[in-house]
């Protein structure tokens, strides 16, 4: 297998932690892209190879990737929140995304949200949930702080009925 380089200065990666594999960039690069206009910060979604997203303290979908995209067929996901992209069982019956008794216990909001208050990424983080269309579906999810909002990326989607 050969080395892993920084596809924005082509630096190794050997030296970075998970983070900066799956987001193919150095640290320096990734400070860069994320804070870049949104031009070029859409470019630099898009080469990811997962789902990300930018989502601010309350679940809300503010840029993503067409890899995210594709989790809402038909509908722009930006201005939604994580729950009603995903089509969480428990979005549309219980109320808002983020604002119900079901939400306490869900560990895909509880990752944003802790990335927001203590402004610190985590990584790995297996997450499951009832989907309306899919039945029951499990990612390992990665989150980091941007200035502003919270960088999300979904790994290793399964889906099990």
């Amino acid at each position: 297998m050969g080395q892993r380089l920084c596809i924005r200065c082509m630096r190794s990666l050997e030296e970075e932690d998970e983070l900066h594999f799956l987001t193919k960039t150095c640290e320096k690069c990734f400070a860069e892209a994320l804070s870049s206009g949104d031009k070029k910060l859409s470019t630099y979604l898009e080469s990811l190879d997962m789902p990300a997203a930018l989502v601010s303290g309350d679940q809300t979908v503010l840029v993503s990737n067409s890899r995210f995209q594709r989790m809402a067929p038909g509908r722009s996901v930006t201005g939604l929140r994580i729950g009603e992209v995903i089509e969480c069982t428990y979005a549309p019956i219980l109320g808002r995304c983020g604002e119900t008794v079901a939400c306490l216990l869900c560990k895909l909001r509880s990752s944003i949200e802790r990335t927001w208050l203590t402004r610190e990424g985590i990584r790995g983080v297996p997450v499951s949930f009832p989907s309306k269309v899919e039945g029951r579906q499990t990612y390992t999810i990665t989150t980091e702080p941007v200035d502003g909002a919270v960088l999300l990326l979904m790994g290793s989607s399964t889906i099990a009925s």
